[in-house]
């Protein structure tokens, strides 16, 4: 396979996550947000049941990093911490109604941006199937035993 394919698989990986970020910053400056913290509400929204350390390797994050957001979003009202009833020393990260209404018009903000561009669902279907492929193709790839020939020239 030639470097010249893969660099351009890389460049258009990279190109790609650049052009979501930025497809979504007029959102993040009105409401104070960034990708993180959506990510971390989204986290919350999909389980009741959220611990620190869960959400830290959900997200790929330390989790003294996370805490300092988890707090953050506490104090801003987006997320509530629950003690377990079960063990006091277990604290659940929750959703709180403003959490969900910060999700709601995410998400509301990024179908717009795409309806001004897609001309219909099956158009982005196309896209993520195509994504989906690539991203089975890398996973794959991580997947086989790095041999001593991996390093040769």
């Amino acid at each position: 396979m030639e470097w010249e394919l893969i660099r351009e698989s890389e460049k258009l990986k990279a190109d790609i996550q650049t052009a979501g970020l930025s497809l979504m910053q007029p959102f993040y400056e009105k409401y104070g947000m960034n990708f993180l913290k959506i990510s971390v509400i989204t986290e919350a929204e999909m389980n009741e049941n959220l611990t620190l350390n869960v959400l830290a390797q959900n997200v790929n994050k330390a989790a003294a990093n996370m805490s300092v957001i988890v707090t953050n979003l506490v104090k801003e009202g987006y997320l509530k911490k629950v003690t377990s009833t079960y063990d006091r020393r277990v604290t659940y990260i929750q959703i709180t109604d403003k959490g969900r209404e910060i999700l709601q018009k995410s998400r509301y903000f990024i179908i717009k941006r795409y309806e001004s561009v897609m001309s219909d669902g099956q158009e982005i279907k196309d896209l993520i199937d195509a994504a989906g492929t690539y991203l089975n193709k890398l996973l794959e790839a991580n997947r086989k035993i790095v041999t001593s020939e991996s390093f040769e020239l």
